[in-house]
């Protein structure tokens, strides 16, 4: 039985057009999840009932009842779901805050996992109903697809065996066309060929490949760079030894993001901060070489190399263990990038005509500051908050945020165009 969403009395009258979809919406989420919905018996009043009259109510009957309550939080809702089984002596309970927008979808979810958690679905349901399939007895509305990273991996190990032919041939010291092309073939060939079959073998998400992806890219770059800007002087043909040395750091790359893999699938947010590591490590390695020679004329080869690698190597790390978003991932970047940008256009008159090395180590420093004070307030500023904080305390969002995008629509006849310009977003009050 799915009771009427309670509210609270003084917010009825602005609640109640919200609270009936939301009755129908559980009503039909609760039969498609297999269950046989009972509305002869649902009260009209929408009171929060009392936890234990429910629990009562459900222990002398066979039936399985929903209470659903919402409460108004400004552009959120606070929806708090109830589910008591017959015959139960306990009572369910999940409660979520969400956007008015979201409210649908949440719902639906809250409702199949709170069924799930008490193994109902089908199995409620009157003997003379319809047998569902075993995906709705287990409360799933769909069945994900398998390896949608299929794509993503097949494009990287493809691009990847072609460097390998490439690298296998330049190491070798030939520059004959006729094995070139035969090696870039083969190695494109293996690559695809071990993409399909892992992806046919494994579950790989998109995430999953992209981090696999990461762990062939960079450290395959820091080994080109470690050789150029540390060995090669040293070699009689440094040419053919640098390609052989970025095939050594992507085989173990690739080893290190597959290990990192069977810890468990990778989120979004964790492939991001992968490919992020590799790319301010490189930075920022670039700025302690030039710190510690005290020459920002030379470019800051070896310094690259083992910033990307041990950049990537922390990130990917780090990425196994932390749950973090792909927009806070983002937001650091450009933090961070646009910090070490401006501190170093401030600080450009340190290196102005023949600066001193004294100098140029205190641009280097200056700009390092500023990536990484530049990184530290996007973090601040992104970092979700705690529940409850955004309700009790001020927004840092004072002002809105602008929108640029389709605001309205030009309708000549039977022709319809979309008007794109630039509006405002209002702040939360």
């Amino acid at each position: 039985m799915v009771l009427a969403t309670a509210v609270a009395p003084e917010a009825e009258e602005r609640a109640a057009p919200l609270a009936s979809a939301l009755d129908a919406l559980l009503s039909d989420t609760a039969q498609d999840l297999g269950l046989s919905v009972d509305l002869a018996g649902r009260v009209a009043s929408r009171s929060r009932p009392d936890e234990a009259e429910l629990i009562e109510r459900a222990r002398s009957s066979d039936k399985l009842f929903i209470a659903p309550s919402l409460e108004l939080l400004g552009d959120e809702v606070e929806l708090r779901l109830s589910v008591a089984s017959g015959g139960s002596r306990s009572l369910r309970v999940r409660v979520e805050r969400v956007a008015r927008d979201d409210l649908a979808v949440r719902a639906a979810v809250m409702l199949r996992d709170l069924l799930a958690e008490l193994d109902v679905g089908a199995a409620a349901a009157p003997a003379s109903a319809e047998a569902p399939c075993p995906e709705r007895c287990r409360g799933r509305l769909a069945t994900p697809a398998r390896s949608v990273g299929k794509a993503t991996l097949a494009a990287n190990a493809t691009l990847y065996g072609g460097l390998v032919g490439f690298s296998i041939q330049r190491s070798s010291g030939s520059d004959d066309p006729r094995l070139l092309y035969p090696l870039l073939a083969v190695g494109a060939g293996i690559g695809l060929g071990g993409a399909i079959i892992i992806a046919e073998e494994w579950d790989v998400g998109v995430a999953d490949a992209w981090y696999l992806g990461s762990g062939t890219w960079w450290p395959t770059i820091a080994g080109h760079l470690i050789y150029q800007g540390r060995f090669a002087q040293h070699a009689e043909d440094p040419a053919q030894e640098r390609w052989a040395s970025g095939l050594i750091g992507g085989t173990a790359g690739i080893t290190l993001a597959a290990l990192g893999l069977s810890l468990g699938r990778m989120s979004e947010g964790g492939a991001l901060m992968a490919q992020s590591g590799g790319g301010l490590g490189l930075m920022l390695g670039g700025l302690v070489e030039w710190a510690g020679r005290g020459d920002v004329q030379r470019t800051p080869i070896a310094g690259m190399g083992y910033g990307a690698a041990l950049g990537w190597l922390a990130a990917a790390a780090a990425a196994t263990q932390l749950d973090v978003m792909p927009s806070e991932v983002l937001a650091i970047d450009v933090g961070a990038m646009l910090g070490g940008l401006g501190a170093a256009a401030l600080a450009s008159p340190l290196v102005f005509e023949s600066p001193t090395e004294a100098q140029q180590r205190a641009w280097v420093g200056a700009t390092a500051a500023g990536f990484l004070l530049g990184a530290g307030i996007a973090w601040r500023v992104t970092r979700p908050a705690a529940a409850g904080a955004r309700s009790a305390g001020p927004s840092w969002n004072r002002f809105g945020l602008p929108m640029l995008g389709v605001i309205g629509e030009s309708v000549v006849g039977s022709r319809r165009a979309p008007a794109l310009g630039l509006g405002w977003q209002g702040a939360i009050p």
